[in-house]
């Protein structure tokens, strides 16, 4: 059996009693294996320039490794056309995107958003932040004791009224699984949009954002065994084009 452990620098270290760290925070953050600190080290080694910004060799390098990362994104997750994957520091910016981008702009003053009261402050306080600026409602999802949200929850909360649900994948507090197609498919029936913390969830299930139909997701690379101050925001091509 493959010992994946020794692919992590960072756990062949040992603290000052001589132990080698057990490192068991991986749904706060991922450690890094040889393979992704290389390929950062080679890619500032040997291709770091300004994508998209110039017509020399480095250049070209560095733009042609930016649209191959987005196009293995795009892949990963299900998306049909690169341009609907954006990246950004992280998923909390992400979310913060579509709350400023999107709900700023396009949500009236009565209109409700519905979103768990499971969810991470990253997916909650954008929307409290957003609702009391645009004059919003919120209404909350509640789980039962099992810390599941059940479809009479959602079928009594997701209304006429709802224009937007906020809602992760997996909840990052219990970890359980929230029955993202039958909200999605809730939601699509009165006309609201979902927007979906894949923060969680992405890393640990496959994820394909055409078969869930999410109109966003977003997820940061650094719980996956990649870097620091990389997210991606996935949102459908025409939302995009009309924020």
């Amino acid at each position: 059996m493959r010992n994946y452990k020794q692919d992590f620098p960072i756990l062949e270290q040992k603290d000052a009693n001589g132990k080698t760290i057990h490192y068991l925070d991986s749904a706060a953050t991922t450690q890094k294996p040889y393979c992704v600190l290389e390929k950062i080290n080679h890619y500032y080694q040997t291709e770091n320039a300004n994508p998209h910004r110039g017509a020399y060799d480095l250049s070209v390098a560095a733009t042609i490794a930016l649209d191959d990362a987005r196009e293995k994104v795009k892949k990963f997750i299900g998306a049909s056309k690169t341009e609907e994957i954006l990246f950004t520091k992280n998923a909390t910016e992400a979310l913060n995107l579509v709350a400023q981008s999107y709900a700023n702009h396009f949500l009236k003053a009565g209109d409700e958003i519905v979103l768990a009261i499971s969810e991470h402050h990253s997916n909650l306080v954008p929307w409290q932040i957003i609702a009391k600026t645009k004059n919003l409602k919120l209404v909350y999802l509640y789980t039962d004791e099992n810390a599941r949200i059940t479809e009479q929850e959602i079928a009594q909360k997701i209304t006429s009224h709802t224009k937007l649900v906020a809602i992760a994948h997996t909840s990052n507090v219990t970890g359980v699984i929230n029955p993202l197609q039958y909200i999605i498919a809730t939601a699509h029936k009165v006309g609201a949009l979902v927007v979906v913390d894949g923060t969680q969830s992405t890393p640990h299930l496959k994820v394909n954002v055409k078969d869930l139909d999410a109109d966003f997701y977003a997820f940061s690379a650094h719980k996956m065994l990649g870097p620091m101050g990389v997210g991606v925001l996935y949102g459908k091509e025409d939302l995009l084009n009309a924020m």
